[in-house]
């Protein structure tokens, strides 16, 4: 995952979709991460600071209201998990 991260920062304006979606790419991927442990039982603190992580950041870029929106709804969705892997601990 720090690998596709570190592809993110390339600074070529030309691969500025490609960056895009490798950051979407990668909260899909934290987001069925995230629906895979609330089925098994268990979401790697790992996972969920990522995710975190990625949100923020496109938060950070996002000048869409909608979009907006959804990074707020995930953003809090991985602060109850976080939250609740806090309080087992």
């Amino acid at each position: 995952m720090d690998a596709l991260l570190s592809v993110q920062e390339v600074g070529d304006a030309t691969k500025g979709r490609n960056r895009g979606t490798v950051r979407a790419q990668l909260m899909i991927d934290g987001l069925d991460d995230i629906r895979l442990g609330l089925l098994t039982g268990a979401i790697p603190r790992s996972k969920l600071a990522a995710l975190l992580e990625v949100v923020r950041e496109e938060r950070d870029q996002a000048e869409d209201p909608k979009l907006s929106a959804i990074l707020d709804e995930i953003e809090l969705r991985v602060a109850v998990e976080l939250a609740k892997l806090d309080q087992l601990a």
